[in-house]
This record gives structure tokens, sequence and C-alpha cells, in this order.
């Protein structure tokens, strides 16, 4: 599983550990700025700055995904709408490197809506000596949303459902828009009884044109009657009333 943190204009990613646990030698010194980039829909090309805050070189591999979503989950899949260059990169220890986001192709003919992708930072291990194999090898991915400014008036549009499906109660999100809206400290509060959370911090983006489907930790009685989910929605404090839970077919 991928975490994210955030501290400042930087982005610090905890680790993707393959293998066995236990301790690394030291912890993560890539940081990421900015942590996340939308490019005019008339620009070329834009950049994302790399630093090493650690005390050892960093390798890593950086590759664009173009970013949708199906069935309700993100799907990442390889293009070359968006590349990123260089490709590959080798920091010192408190150094920076400069990774630039370049559009391929003509400008001419921009889409109406936001597109979406991700910027994938995989940090890959260090080359150990015969002394230090049985050490343990430590990847990190850093993910970063890149979008792509549309033509049209950009802006997002709702509409959220409960449903009941395997004794669960599943939330969708659903975004007629032309934008992006990231989701947020989500907390629901039942018609006539008192609000509990749902997701604290991020709880995912819903991209223009797609649904998000989450797993509410909540039984499906708490939606019974219907109620007001409250959110933050691209950081902006948001309301949003339900309908009672339905059964899914």
């Amino acid at each position: 599983m991928i975490r994210l943190r955030t501290t400042g204009p930087w982005l610090f990613a905890l680790f993707l550990l393959y293998g066995l646990s236990g301790a690394p030698s030291q912890a993560a010194g890539l940081q990421i700025s900015p942590i996340s980039l939308s490019i005019d829909a008339n620009k070329k090309a834009d950049e994302i700055w790399l630093r090493n805050a650690g005390d050892q070189v960093v390798h890593a591999q950086v590759r664009v995904y173009r970013w949708s979503q199906k069935d309700g989950n993100d799907v990442l899949t390889p293009g070359n709408e968006l590349i990123a260059s260089p490709p590959m990169v080798q920091i010192p220890a408190g150094q920076q490197q400069l990774v630039r986001l370049i559009r391929v192709g003509p400008l001419s003919s921009p889409a109406a809506n936001e597109r979406s992708y991700r910027l994938l930072v995989d940090e890959l291990p260090v080359q150990q000596d015969q002394k230090t194999k049985a050490a343990l090898n430590f990847v990190f991915r850093y993910s970063v949303p890149i979008f792509i400014v549309g033509t049209a008036d950009q802006k997002p549009k709702l509409s959220w459902q409960v449903q009941e499906s395997g004794q669960r109660a599943w939330l969708t999100v659903r975004n007629t828009g032309t934008s992006h809206v990231q989701l947020a400290n989500v907390n629901f509060t039942p018609n006539g009884g008192k609000q509990v959370v749902a997701f604290r911090g991020l709880a995912g983006y819903v991209l223009p044109g797609d649904y998000r489907r989450l797993e509410l930790p909540l039984p499906p009685s708490v939606f019974a009657q219907g109620g007001t989910f409250s959110s933050l929605m691209n950081g902006v404090k948001t309301n949003t009333d339900v309908s009672a839970i339905t059964k899914q077919p």
C-alpha cells in the first residue's frame, strides 16, 4: 500500500516494502515539489523538482501514466501524451534534480474537459556489497497528480449515493463536471442523529466524467434514513444531502 504525507510545499512518501519486515538503515530522503500540478491547456511543458534530503545518493525512475477511473476504482494506463525528462535520475545527497513534464503532439485541439495523469517516481534500491546483502532493500513509490486544464469552464459537478451490497455500505460519488475534485475529511450526519466520521484525511479523487466508489466503515443501518455528508472538496467545506440507502441489485 502506498501512503503519502506532505510537509510544506514538498511531498515525502513513506515506503512500499518488498520482502521481509524490518527497520531500514535510513529514512527515505526523496522529496517532491510541487505535490500536485495543473498545466494550462496551451502550455507545452512544466516542471517538478526532486530533492534528496538524505545522506546517500538516490536513484529513481520517473514515469507518467494516464489516470482514469473504471468501476469506481483508479486505473493507470501507459501513454505518450505526457512524458518525463529525464526518465532516470541520480541525485547526490543534499542535491536536487529538475524533471520536465513535456506534452507530446500538437496543441491545436485541446480537450474541453480536464485530463488527468499520475507522475510515478520509483526510488530504486542501491546495490549492496557481499557484507550487506542480507540487509533489506526498501523501494519507495511517490505518486503525484498531474492535470492538464481543459478549454471548458472548469468545474466539478457531483452526485452522491449510498448503496448496500454484501451487508456493507458503499458511497458512490459521480462527477459529470469538467474538472476533478479531491475529497477529504468526510463525515456523515444521519437525519435526526449525530455526526460520525466516514473518512479521515484524504478519501480520494473523483475525475471528470468518472465516479469513485468507496466502502464506508459504518454499518448500512446508519444510512437508513438518509442524511448529510460534510467534506472538504478541493479544500472547501461542503455539505451534501443524500437519500436513504438503497440495495444494489
